[in-house]
């Protein structure tokens, strides 16, 4: 009975110990939030929010872009209330809300496609890289970093020059393969790999050509401009 009597202050104690060390994670929570609020942070999200449905379909994203986008317009309308001249910024947003709107509704029923092509890549990258240094061939490595160089151009400012080129190293670096007569088993990993990076480059630029390269291209060019504009104003 006396030890069971000595235990309870320790368990008291060990219990106040849980309950403080609670306490200060919720004071970061309050000023996430107020930070989520800030409009030029949450521009920032957006944009990054419109990089992940694109690069790794990602369908939260997409969920979230438009309410950050609705926010954003609703903190700026405040703005509005409290004297600034907000007019510019708020017709670029609009077009920015709509592009993005349109960009949503035609990648929505690629996501899963973009997604599996994102997974496979990351899961084999690291092993193609390895097979491109064993096999030590300079040609072989520039031709994919040119590859690379490429489709990242591409995604972020797409030209038909630029998806000509992408498909014509493409094809140049598998001749460079073939060439080279490997073994199988180390060849069709390698095949595998640039016919996954083709297809996820193929069903990006499948949504681009029904978006129009002028709507992701305006889309660019209006985010720069809102931010710059949104540094002008007060943080709220």
């Amino acid at each position: 009975m006396k030890k069971f009597l000595l235990l309870i202050p320790v368990i008291a104690l060990a219990g106040l110990g849980t309950y403080l060390t609670t306490i200060p994670e919720a004071t970061p929570s309050s000023k996430t939030e107020t930070t989520v609020l800030n409009p030029q942070t949450l521009f920032l999200a957006s944009e990054h929010d419109l990089r992940q449905i694109i690069r790794h379909g990602d369908t939260s994203s997409a969920k979230r872009l438009q309410t950050s986008l609705t926010v954003i317009e609703s903190k700026i309308n405040e703005q509005r209330k409290n004297g600034y001249a907000v007019e510019k910024l708020l017709r670029m947003l609009h077009t920015y809300q709509n592009d993005s709107s349109i960009l949503t509704k035609t990648f929505t029923p690629l996501l899963e496609q973009v997604r599996q092509s994102d997974q496979f890549e990351q899961a084999h990258e690291k092993s193609f890289q390895s097979s491109l240094e064993q096999i030590g061939l300079y040609d072989l490595k520039i031709a994919y970093t040119d590859l690379e160089s490429l489709r990242k151009e591409y995604i972020k400012g797409p030209t038909d020059k630029t998806k000509l080129e992408y498909e014509t190293h493409n094809l140049h670096i598998k001749q460079i393969i073939n060439e080279l007569y490997l073994d199988a088993s180390i060849e069709k990993p390698l095949y595998e790999y640039l016919d996954n990076h083709k297809h996820y480059f193929d069903v990006i630029s499948n949504a681009y050509t029904t978006l129009q390269y002028d709507r992701i291209n305006r889309l660019r060019t209006n985010g720069y401009a809102i931010k710059t504009e949104l540094q002008i104003l007060p943080a709220s």
